[in-house]
């Protein structure tokens, strides 16, 4: 690979993360003694000599205090806060748009965002939102365009095509990252870095514990991927009377629930939610590559009965596109300085560095095929009602990393109350919580894990009331 090819020589000689002393471990690198950790590994214990070897010459391309990566609602959040708290702050995503479900999935609508201050009121002020099914309905360019225009407003440094592949760890300290895009192989320093991937990419490469699934059989909630439809006269429709249609041409999709979105101001144009497919790990690019795949096919046949079988709202819809990418509801949760648990949940939890509190229920979708038994002699999972509880931010501080922070759904908890804080309205809180704590982190010259919760809890209540609804 020709990383430096288009370089000016000067820029690489001079800052260039190279190893002048022995390699030892999977990798040397030349910062403190800091060793190149993570996604470079082949997953076996055994070095990739190659990939060692570009992250080891990789140029330093620019310093920040606080690195977020991932650019979904959490990371956006985070982005957002860390930058408005006076952070030199940097966003990378590996898509060339912000969104990730709110845009990327497809999924349309704010879910559990209502009723918040900071940035979800502000959302709700800067974007028109239209209520459909009790849910807040929004156009997915619109989405985009203001992710960007609150990004730029900020100061927030967004760098898209760009996918973080492994870190440089000294002890407990992440020193940044090692990227690879068009640019080729780069490393970006950081004070702070924020692990915003969803599935804890960062986190696992920096070798922090994690858990995935149910305790007892490791099964993830389903994957599913979205068709954008044209053409459509109806309203939007969910449920049995669409799954009756569909019935008539011989097809049942796997997703029963079937759900139609509207696109706001963009007549005849809905978001199709109706696939979900079982045992997918979330961190498996195979696995993720046979779901698109069977996905595709799944959405293409459900508006070819539709339009077949469907009657004349029907007869001239057509599928405009599917995903970009599929919709992944579980995979890594990362283990922090505290474990949300489900036991929380139920007796509604408060803690003394509560960063927010949530009162969605937990919405967990079956593990199992709903047009299959389910295996038999499994414990069941726990009965409890959700209470208005808190995170604390300590489930956002890697356990195993001093300066790494997570948010969105790879924070630290059990698959039950992932079920609930995983919603994207949640997932924001948990973004703003970690993006000031960075910039007040690097402010102070301490580790977050040593920040006065107080002051943050208080920092942090005060710039989300500047946007209240």
């Amino acid at each position: 690979m020709q990383t430096n090819r288009n370089r000016p020589r000067s820029s690489v000689t001079r800052r260039t993360f190279i190893a002048n002393a022995a390699v030892a471990g999977i990798g040397g690198a030349g910062i403190g003694g800091a060793v190149v950790s993570g996604l470079a590994d082949d997953g076996v214990g055994r070095s990739n000599t190659a990939v060692q070897t570009l992250c080891c010459q990789a140029p330093i391309v620019r310093s920040v205090d606080v690195l977020v990566c991932g650019g979904g609602p959490s990371g956006c959040a985070a982005a957002l806060y860390a930058a408005r708290a006076g952070a030199k702050t940097m966003l990378l995503e590996t898509l060339p748009f912000l969104g990730g479900v709110w845009t990327a999935v497809g999924v349309s609508h704010l879910i559990a965002g209502r009723g918040h201050d900071g940035l979800n009121a502000e959302i709700h002020q800067r974007l028109p939102v239209h209520q459909v099914f009790g849910r807040n309905i929004y156009l997915i360019e619109d989405m985009k365009l203001l992710l960007d225009d609150l990004m730029a407003e900020a100061g927030v440094e967004t760098q898209f095509y760009t996918r973080a592949m492994a870190v440089a760890k000294d002890g407990a300290r992440v020193q940044g990252v090692f990227t690879a895009s068009k640019s080729g192989f780069e490393f970006l320093p950081a004070r702070v870095v924020i692990d915003a991937t969803g599935d804890g990419d960062i986190a696992a490469a920096a070798g922090c514990q994690f858990e995935m699934g149910r305790s007892f059989d490791g099964k993830t909630q389903p994957v599913t991927l979205f068709g954008t439809i044209g053409g459509y006269r109806g309203q939007a429709a969910k449920g049995q009377t669409l799954v009756d249609i569909l019935a008539k041409g011989g097809w049942r999709p796997s997703y029963p629930p079937i759900t139609l979105f509207p696109q706001p101001g963009q007549p005849g144009v809905f978001q199709l939610m109706a696939t979900q497919f079982y045992g997918v790990d979330g961190t498996d690019a195979g696995a993720l590559s046979r779901a698109e795949i069977q996905g595709r096919r799944e959405i293409r046949k459900c508006v070819e009965v539709f339009r077949e079988h469907g009657g004349d709202d029907w007869k001239d819809a057509f599928l405009i596109a599917t995903g970009p990418a599929i919709g992944v509801r579980e995979t890594r949760r990362i283990r922090g300085r505290y474990d949300l648990t489900w036991e929380d949940l139920d007796r509604g939890s408060r803690f003394e560095d509560g960063i927010t509190e949530i009162a969605s229920g937990s919405n967990i979708h079956p593990v199992d095929d709903p047009y299959e038994a389910p295996p038999a002699g499994l414990p069941a999972g726990p009965r409890f009602r959700v209470r208005p509880y808190q995170i604390p931010f300590r489930c956002l501080v890697a356990a195993d990393v001093d300066n790494l922070l997570m948010v969105g759904r790879c924070i630290s908890g059990d698959c039950y109350a992932l079920g609930s804080y995983r919603l994207t309205g949640n997932v924001v809180r948990t973004g703003e919580a970690a993006g000031l704590a960075a910039a007040m982190a690097t402010e102070q010259s301490v580790q977050p894990s040593e920040l006065d919760s107080k002051a943050l809890v208080e920092r942090l209540n005060a710039m989300r009331a500047q946007t209240a609804e």
